[in-house]
């Protein structure tokens, strides 16, 4: 209990008027004469007793009536069970809002995000004016606290979602460290979300917790204004098989679809970009769903020409989440990528040449060359995006060190090693060799074993996932392999292994390219003359063809640029030297066009303005079209995520004397008027008032009456 205006209880001292009043007018006993002074007796007892008993009850009337009226004056508030911080002072009110793309979900012709501004805007309209008050989002801009209250609805009012939004947990813990600054001041922090497990999860609550014990004085309201059982139907992030495709290599794409409305199976469009850049349907499909509600849809489109294409995929049906419906990609169709190959004879590079021809059957995403290694010095490395040497001798210093200067410009080296390097350790543990082994030769290891990568997440084997229960890797034998005394760089990665666990390929990076190392050739004949064989590889069609493509292709840098993005990361265009502008035009995804500057002599565009879903477009030359180049930008796929967060696990996680969760507005203004300034008993004060002074006058009649029928 608490008063607005306490010193006004000191009308309770004029409770000693009626005390004084019923004192000094008290009536005196008048002597009568009566013969039957018995019966006389009898009522003059009797009328004593009333009479007292009335005359307290009257003064007590009078007092409660003078007490209720002061006290109706000085406002009682009943404090309740609301948060308390320090009492009296002004406020310092942290208004989040969770402004992600989750929050456009429509109900009842209302988004949560139009929902948790209206009902922060009617709880700014109750403060006093002395609040001061701050809007955070989920921005990436910083945030503090508004002028005035009028500058904070303005805020309010011009927030809209966004697609770069950080996590809700910084921004909550944003505001706590903003509130604590405010000493003086109540420090509150309201949150408005939609309660999802997109925007909470455990490792966040930890994090709060740990900012409200460093700040003792901040009290936290968490507003729902989330729907109890959330229906929508989402697409699951492109699984494109090769951003960079060669020329006659299929576009193929895979999209998972989640789904728990109650309806058929959508309709799945695919749509590329024309000449004139707008979207045109190439492709559709029916999503069936199993019992969970996943399903999934694959497209493929042949025969792109050389260029840049982008498109979307999309969801023909709407549902209460329109964002997710939609995805959108980028893919380019280069030339072939220029391979060398390097052996000591032509026809010793006729397995991996073959493998190469064979990956695509008619499609050529190689453009194949072979020398032998007397050609070397002579061979113009840069004319290729690729070199591998098959079971290489030794080779002058002069050869090590091309090889090298290659790498580092961006080309991608391949050392498969064999039997020509038994006895020639000199050349290999040479300086100019071990920058691009990973290591000293040690020796040949002869215990038979055969190649089982254990994983299959590195981009030069990432290819393979899709197939990874059906390699055959038991029939991959291989006898001999070479070993390492120790590595050169801490960067050396062991990308896959043998089934003893020990290196089979190697990587190094080298400069802007990379180096792998194989510690068994790809070139061993299976019946060598005068020797064992070092392994079977060549003689499995499967998986050798598709292991040669994978590893020939990571070294070319195939397929290894990213064309996707998510929404607020820096987009990175590499680009060629025949590519390299001063200026370029960045085309937005919203038909918006502008000029951008390019640093000279830089490898790379970087685009930070990325807030905006769709298909980005890079273009320089005119006509000519020096540089057309594009990337994409889609957002995460947390937004989907719907699925309600516990509240009693969110609440339980926090401190219960300082965290509050609201259900709705109604819980929302009685937390702000009970926890805040308290409810007002003032109504109820002055009702209970005027029925003390009706009984007072009631009685006061009565009693008087009586009294003068008396006399």
């Amino acid at each position: 209990m608490g008063f607005l205006t306490p010193l006004l209880l000191g009308g309770i001292a004029l409770i000693a008027i009626p005390v004084v009043l019923h004192l000094v007018m008290r009536q005196q006993p008048r002597e009568l004469t009566f013969p039957a002074l018995r019966f006389v007796k009898q009522r003059r007892d009797s009328n004593r007793r009333k009479m007292k008993l009335r005359h307290w009850l009257l003064l007590a009337l009078r007092c409660l009536l003078i007490a209720g009226l002061a006290i109706a004056l000085a406002r009682p508030t009943f404090k309740g069970t609301g948060l308390h911080g320090k009492d009296g002072a002004p406020l310092a009110v942290n208004l989040v809002i969770d402004n992600s793309l989750r929050m456009e979900y429509v109900q009842a012709n209302e988004s949560r995000l139009e929902k948790a501004k209206k009902t922060a805007l009617e709880l700014v309209e109750k403060l006093p004016e002395d609040a001061t008050v701050a809007v955070c989002d989920l921005g990436r801009a910083a945030h503090g606290y508004a002028p005035d209250l009028s500058a904070a609805t303005s805020r309010l009012q011009n927030l809209r979602p966004t697609a770069e939004a950080r996590p809700l947990v910084d921004g909550v813990l944003e505001s706590i460290k903003l509130a604590a600054e405010q000493e003086d001041r109540r420090q509150e922090v309201f949150v408005f979300t939609d309660l999802s497990q997109g925007a909470w999860n455990d490792e966040g609550l930890k994090e709060i917790n740990n900012a409200l014990s460093a700040a003792p004085d901040v009290r936290i309201y968490i507003v729902d204004v989330g729907v109890a059982d959330p229906k929508n139907s989402s697409l699951g992030e492109l699984q494109v098989r090769r951003s960079v495709l060669r020329p006659g290599e299929p576009l193929h794409l895979e999209a998972e679809i989640r789904s728990n409305l109650q309806s058929e199976s959508p309709l799945v469009e695919l749509s590329l970009r024309n000449e004139e850049g707008k979207l045109q349907k190439r492709s559709e499909a029916i999503a069936a769903f199993d019992p969970q509600g996943q399903g999934r849809v694959v497209f493929e489109i042949p025969n792109l020409p050389l260029g840049t294409h982008q498109g979307s995929v999309n969801l023909a049906a709407t549902d209460p989440l329109i964002v997710d419906n939609t995805r959108y990609f980028t893919v380019e169709v280069r030339p072939p990528a220029k391979v060398l190959l390097l052996a000591t004879q032509p026809a010793d590079a006729l397995f991996v040449e073959k493998a190469l021809g064979a990956s695509l059957g008619d499609a050529s995403r190689f453009d194949v060359t072979v020398k032998t290694f007397a050609d070397l010095e002579k061979a113009k490395l840069e004319e290729f995006s690729a070199v591998a040497l098959l079971d290489p001798g030794p080779l002058p210093a002069e050869a090590w060190n091309s090889l090298w200067d290659f790498a580092a410009g961006g080309g991608g080296v391949g050392i498969f090693l064999g039997h020509h390097a038994a006895g020639e350790l000199e050349s290999f543990n040479s300086e100019p060799a071990q920058r691009l082994l990973p290591g000293k030769l040690k020796r040949v290891s002869r215990a038979e074993t055969y190649l089982r990568p254990r994983r299959l997440d590195h981009p030069a084997l990432a290819g393979l996932r899709n197939y990874a229960e059906e390699l055959p890797w038991q029939i991959c034998r291989v006898f001999q392999y070479w070993t390492f005394d120790k590595s050169n760089d801490s960067d050396t990665y062991v990308i896959a292994g043998y089934a003893n666990d020990k290196p089979a390929f190697i990587e190094r990076p080298a400069g802007k390219g990379r180096v792998l190392v194989s510690t068994t050739p790809f070139s061993d004949p299976l019946e060598p003359e005068g020797r064992e064989p070092w392994n079977t590889l060549p003689a499995q069609p499967w998986p050798f063809v598709a292991l040669v493509d994978q590893l020939i292709g990571y070294l070319a840098q195939d397929g290894d640029e990213r064309l996707d993005y998510l929404a607020g990361e820096v987009a990175r265009v590499q680009l060629s030297p025949q590519q390299q502008v001063a200026s370029y035009v960045l085309h937005l995804p919203d038909g918006q066009a502008g000029s951008r500057v390019a640093t000279s002599g830089d490898d790379e565009l970087a685009v930070s303005i990325t807030d905006e879903l769709g298909n980005y477009r890079l273009t320089a030359g005119g006509q000519s079209q020096r540089l057309d180049r594009g990337f994409s930008v889609n957002a995460s796929g947390t937004i989907s995520d719907l699925t309600r967060f516990d509240p009693e696990k969110l609440t339980g996680a926090l401190p219960k004397d300082r965290v509050r969760l609201a259900e709705n507005l109604e819980a929302v203004e009685q937390y702000v008027d009970v926890g805040r300034s308290g409810r007002e008993l003032f109504p109820w004060m002055i009702g209970l008032v005027a029925v003390i002074w009706g009984a007072e006058h009631l009685l006061a009649n009565r009693f008087y009456r009586e009294e003068k029928g008396k006399d």
